[in-house]
């Protein structure tokens, strides 16, 4: 599996032609104030509505979880890629500028 960065990633999004009745929506769940499981929730959500798959990231230290997710809701779950994301410094009281954090784009699909 190729480890990508995100800006990479972003490239190859990029290049991808609009189509004028998408099977493709990409949102992204509020992360502030910070609620413990609000991904779990928002991806369970976007399984409900999704036609065809539904793409996410999350942080690979997370992946044996996501699994586990995904087989109690009877889903396929797919790595496409590993990356590495620049995550900055969003509170005074971070002693780092920046954290870089490992995370997966994973793929869910019906079985």
């Amino acid at each position: 599996m190729k480890k990508l960065k995100l800006k990479e990633l972003e490239s190859c999004l990029q290049q991808v032609d609009t189509f004028e009745s998408p099977k493709l929506l990409l949102e992204q769940y509020a992360t502030r104030p910070h609620i413990a499981g609000i991904d779990m929730v928002f991806l369970k959500t976007a399984l409900q509505m999704a036609k065809t798959a539904v793409y996410s990231l999350h942080k690979t230290s997370t992946r044996q979880h996501i699994q586990k997710k995904a087989a109690e809701w009877e889903v396929k779950m797919e790595v496409l890629a590993e990356l590495r994301f620049d995550l900055p410094a969003s509170y005074k009281f971070h002693k780092k500028k920046s954290v870089d954090i490992e995370v997966d784009f994973i793929r869910f699909s019906a079985k």
